[in-house]
């Protein structure tokens, strides 16, 4: 059996209504190379294995599956990490089971690319994010984030790439660090850990994803108080492994946001409690006191 030069990741849990798009997706994909998928199912409720099995066996293609069903609920950095650590490719594609590709070429395009220019270690590109109920729908990411990007640019939070369009070459070994299993943003730790290798690509020509926004979303149903808090949780820890100190800025601007949002719900134990995080950040980097004035300043305008 040849050797898959790409690994499509795809985790999932209690995706029972999307997961015949996410994995119809993947099989229909027009590659030139071996193809492999691995799915991790994280004990769902819902039917979800179920489905995932039928879709298998009625399968008549080249890709070779590999399909983790775990017996008990590991949590989403566990599974994610097992089917990262499953994934035999030279590069990983992420595609959730709440998420599917509508572009028939993604795979072959992106490898392409990174095949072509060694410089670069990841690529992604533009998806819909629509709601369960199809009255959202707006295309991801935002305008400024649509370019080519370095590990300094991803240090600032200010990118958010979508996780399903991403394809990187596969150089994570089995050497993701603890702050990995501590964070409730693991593809924003993944893609910095990546990029310490190469920039990572834009592709403006390519399109064909959607992401699914619904109630059992980690990130995406939450309010703009509860990111800001998992954010902050985020590039504290990506700060304590990394240790680059343009990781502190970051970590300022989410620490004033959460002041910001907890002043406004009352929340004046949270407020005092980062306010005092912000002071200590603040004399340990100059550019945190910066954010200080400039947030603050807004809030009171």
């Amino acid at each position: 059996m040849a050797t898959s030069r790409v690994s499509v990741c795809m985790i999932t849990y209690n995706h029972a209504r999307y997961i015949k798009k996410a994995l119809q997706g993947v099989f229909s994909q027009r590659v030139n190379f071996p193809l492999e998928l691995v799915v991790a199912d994280d004990c769902s409720t819902d039917g979800t294995a179920e489905l995932i099995q039928e879709e298998i066996l009625k399968y008549t293609g080249t890709i070779q599956i590999r399909f983790i069903r775990n017996q008990r609920n590991v949590g989403v950095n566990r599974n994610f990490v097992n089917a990262l650590y499953a994934c035999n490719g030279e590069y990983i594609a992420i595609c959730e089971g709440d998420d599917w590709w509508t572009d028939t070429s993604k795979i072959q395009r992106q490898f392409d690319f990174l095949e072509n220019n060694p410089r670069f270690v990841m690529s992604f590109h533009c998806a819909r994010a629509v709601s369960a109920d199809g009255r959202d729908e707006r295309v991801i990411p935002s305008p400024p984030t649509r370019r080519n990007l370095d590990f300094g640019a991803l240090l600032t939070g200010q990118y958010t790439i979508p996780t399903l369009t991403t394809f990187f070459r596969n150089t994570i070994g089995n050497k993701l660090p603890k702050e990995f299993f501590e964070i409730t943003n693991c593809d924003t730790f993944l893609f910095l850990f990546v990029a310490q290798g190469g920039d990572v690509y834009f592709h403006a020509d390519i399109s064909g994803a959607v992401h699914s926004i619904h109630q059992g979303g980690i990130w995406s149903m939450k309010d703009a108080y509860a990111r800001s808090k998992m954010s902050y949780t985020t590039y504290s820890k990506i700060y304590a492994y990394f240790k680059d100190r343009r990781g502190i800025a970051t970590m300022a601007v989410f620490v004033n946001s959460i002041i910001i949002f907890a002043l406004k719900q009352g929340d004046y134990s949270v407020a005092l409690r980062f306010y005092l995080k912000n002071m200590y950040l603040s004399l340990i980097n100059r550019h945190a006191l910066r954010i200080f004035f400039m947030k603050h300043v807004n809030y009171l305008k």
